[in-house]
Order: structure tokens, then sequence, then C-alpha cells
């Protein structure tokens, strides 16, 4: 049993919430990291010049969900370990889910990284990325499923399955920017980037239903799919027989693997930019504003329908199944129900059908960066709050991060954070960026530290260690080559403009 709930909040974990496609929130709080122009290219990095090559340059990771945590599904109950899945339990999860349980997982790693200051004019940088993003959604009517009791089942009770859905994009990034100070106050910044598809995948479902009976389950699904990558529309066209896919009759012999070579050509293609603004009211006061990745890719798809047969009827999953099981049994006992359910109903109701190859624009996952930092003590400490607002697949998911810098020696950077939309007062965030080598700039950043762990068990063995109540996760890691990193001197220019600002105020 626990091994299966383990599983679960795995996949839930894995499969996010407010964080995706940029680097941590808490790297805002680091001053000294070069990657930190990608929150604002507004932001200018301290090196003269800095230089990033794959594989250390830049790697980016983040998943999770958007309302359980381990703690959600497994937990102890009038002095028993009980799991989401026991009869009677099933109002605490649901009232958890609220509308849906959507998640994702994305990964972004620069290929290169490379960028130069010119003396009164401005900061120049370029930039390769690959980058990976997957999203899923699963109503709250699968669920629903679940904890149907059959007593209380009335006869064809309909329960929907609407917005079902999976969205994956792979590409690769080519990025171009510029910074530049007009004044003392005022500073702006752009990236202009283009935008190499290589593969993308969307399901959703539609007017889809489930209706529910004492003894079995009646399904209406419906929905649209659009595939792009070479591979897949070739395999699509040797699996089209007449027009349709019955996954009951496929053959994989009919796929040509003969020219390998076009199957990995390019997918879609677009732009993005960046748009950025930081303005100084007070010399060590600084309130930014930016906007990323504002842009599309346009994807060569092929569009497939789905569709199952509304006769189908498969077993129902009911509370009498379950109950007086062992506590360690219920878990596979009711993993099996559910994965011989399925199977069965995907290979005896599941098809799609064929429709054209089309063109599908899908807009980038957008964010907008909004913070306000403090530097006292001659730039040794700030203190900083920041906000990341993200546009994702038509839903908007926000995150408020507070943070605290330390910076007591030049090639050193120390920061802490908490953020308060996905913390669940249970875990900080801490970001380093240091300099052990003249030259050498490491960093690591992440936004969800947990506080509170669970012992995983084998009988009396222990096999690990998993976070109870953290529902998502992201971490950064950088390595860089800088040049030009002289902070006594940028310390005395700092300095200086108080001095210049103090005077002219007089």
């Amino acid at each position: 049993m626990k091994n299966k709930i383990i599983l679960l909040y795995l996949g839930l974990t894995l499969c996010n919430i407010a964080f995706a496609q940029q680097n941590t929130n808490t790297l805002f709080f680091l001053e000294n990291a070069p990657q930190r122009h990608s929150l604002n290219p507004a932001f200018e990095p301290v090196s003269q010049v800095y230089v990033g090559i794959t594989p250390l340059s830049y790697m980016g990771l983040s998943g999770g969900n958007n309302a359980l945590a381990m703690n959600d599904l497994i937990y102890k109950r009038d002095g028993k370990l009980v799991t989401a899945l026991y009869p009677g339990e099933g109002d605490r999860l649901l009232k958890r889910l609220k509308n849906d349980l959507s998640g994702s997982l994305d990964m972004d790693m620069a290929l290169l990284n490379f960028g130069f200051r010119i003396k009164d004019f401005g900061y120049f940088h370029l930039g390769v990325s690959m980058r990976m993003q997957t999203s899923m959604s699963l109503p709250k009517g699968i669920m629903e499923l679940v904890y149907t009791n059959d007593p209380t089942i009335s006869e064809g009770r309909q329960i929907s399955l609407d917005r079902l859905g999976l969205n994956a994009q792979a590409y690769t990034e080519f990025a171009a920017g510029y910074s530049h100070n007009i004044n003392e106050s005022w500073s702006i910044g752009g990236k202009l980037k283009f935008i190499l598809g290589h593969a993308y995948a969307e399901a959703l479902t539609t007017n889809s239903r489930i209706e529910m009976y004492p003894d079995r389950i009646k399904a209406d699904i419906n929905g649209d799919m659009r595939l792009a990558a070479p591979i897949i529309q070739k395999a699509a066209t040797a699996l089209n027989d007449g027009n349709r896919i019955d996954i009951n009759n496929i053959d994989l012999g009919n796929i040509d693997l003969s020219n390998i070579g076009s199957y990995f050509s390019p997918a879609g293609m677009g732009a993005a930019v960046d748009l950025g603004v930081t303005y100084k009211p007070h010399p060590q006061v600084r309130i930014s504003l930016a906007v990323t990745d504002l842009g599309f890719v346009s994807w060569k798809t092929s569009n497939f329908t789905l569709r199952c047969d509304s006769a189908y009827t498969g077993p129902v999953v009911r509370y009498s199944d379950i109950a007086g099981i062992e506590s360690q049994n219920i878990g596979a006992t009711l993993g099996d129900t559910i994965v011989k359910s399925l199977t069965d109903f995907a290979t005896k109701s599941f098809s799609a059908r064929y429709i054209d190859d089309a063109a599908t624009n899908k807009m980038l996952n957008t964010r907008i960066n909004a913070g306000i930092d403090a530097n006292f003590c001659e730039n040794r400490i700030g203190l900083g709050l920041f906000s990341s607002t993200l546009f994702r697949n038509g839903r908007v998911y926000e995150e408020l991060t507070l943070g605290a810098s330390l910076r007591p020696v030049n090639w050193f950077n120390l920061a802490l954070s908490y953020s308060f939309l996905n913390g669940r007062w249970n875990s900080m965030g801490a970001g380093l960026s240091f300099m052990p080598y003249d030259g050498l700039n490491f960093m690591l950043t992440t936004d969800y530290i947990p506080f509170t762990y669970a012992d995983i068990m084998n009988g009396s063995e222990k096999m690990a260690v998993m976070p109870y109540k953290m529902k998502g996760l992201n971490i950064g890691l950088g390595v860089t080559i800088v040049i030009g990193t002289n902070k006594k001197k940028n310390k005395q220019e700092l300095t200086n403009t108080i001095h210049i600002s103090e005077l002219k105020k007089a």
C-alpha cells in the first residue's frame, strides 16, 4: 500500500504549480549571479564578461501540482495509518482538489550563455537553450469515480470528465538581448528570441462524461488531439489505414525508420520577446518590472479526433471492494482494479480518426515578474519582495516570494527566501552564488526546501526519506566563467553615486 501511495505522490509531484520555465524566484536576491538577468532583461551582471558552456552553464528543473502533498494521501487517523483511498476518507481529498488536479514537469538547459558590457553603451547577451515543458490536468470527476460508494449511486448518475488534458512541447531557443542604463534612476532591457520547435502534443476532452450504475460505468468520451513531430507524423501516416487509427490493430512494423534523419527536422517555428525596466526612487532602493517569453510557436501538426464508444461499460470501483482488506494490501487491490478497468476500456473502445495536417499556434508560457529590493551597509545586506505571475494553457499561476541576501565579501552571495502561496508554511528557499576561484562563478538556488520528512519503510527496514508536506520542487544550477568582477571598485562606484545624489539633493 505504501509503495502504491508513494508512486502516486511522486507522479503528482513530478508531473507545476507556479514554477516553470524560468530560474527560481530566489535568484532575484543573488545580485552577483550572471543568470539573474533571465528574470528581467534590464538587470545587468556585475561582471564585465560572462561565458557559460553546456553542460554546466545552467540546468533548471521544476515540477509539482496545484493541490496535493504526501500528507494528503497517507496520514494517521485515530492512532492508525490510513490512506486517502481508504473508505470514509474521500471528503478530505476532494476538498483539496477544488476543481481539478493540474501538474507539470519542466526542464531548461542552457547550451551557451555569453554576455559583455561596452562602457557607456550597455550590456549585450547571447544565448542558446533547450526547453521541455509538460503539463496535465485531471478533472475532479476522476476522483469522484474512485470515491463513489455504490449505495449512493442513483441510476444513471453522471460525472463530468471535461478538461482531462495533456500538453507537452520541446524546443530550442536562440536569444539576443541588450540592456542600457538611461540615467541614475532608470534602466531598460530587452531580448529577441527565435524558437525552433522539435515536438508538440496536446489532448483535451470536451463534452465527456461517465454514467454511474451500482454495478458498472458507461463512458462517452470525446476530444481532440494534436501532434507535431516528424517521427510522430510519419508514424501516424504509417498506422493510418482507411483514415482511421484503431489501437486494437496497430502494427508497429509498418513504420519505416530507414531515413531516420528526417524524423528530427523542425516541427515548428516561432518568436518571443522579453522586456524589462527598473527604476530607483532612492539610490539604495530599486523597483523592477518585466514580461518574459511573450510569443508563440507555430507547429505543423497532425490533427486527430478522439472518440470512445458510448456503449462501453466496465466495472465500477466500490468501497466494498476494499472494505475489510488489510491496509498494506489496499493499494495493490485498488490499483489492480483501476488498471484492469482502464486497460479494458482502452483496448476495447478507444479510437482516433485522422483529420488533416494544419498549423497550430501555441502561446509560450509567459510571465510577468515584478520586484522591489533595498540594499544596506554598503550593499552587504539586501531585502526584497518578488512576484512572478505565470500564464500557462489559459490559466494563471502566482507566486510571491520574500527574501533576504547577504554579501559579506566580494565573492560570496547568500540568499534565504519564503514563498507564500505554495510554501504551506513548511518550506523555505535558499540561493548561493560564489566564486571560489577568480573568474569562476557557481550558482545554486531553490524555492522550496521542506521542513517535514517521512521515513519510507519496507517492513522494519528504512528505505528512504521523503518530504511529507511538499507539493512541488524546483532547482537551478549554473557554472559560469566571469571576467572583470572588481567588487571593491563597484562598491566605491555605489558609494560615489550615493554621495553625488546627496549633493544634488543639498
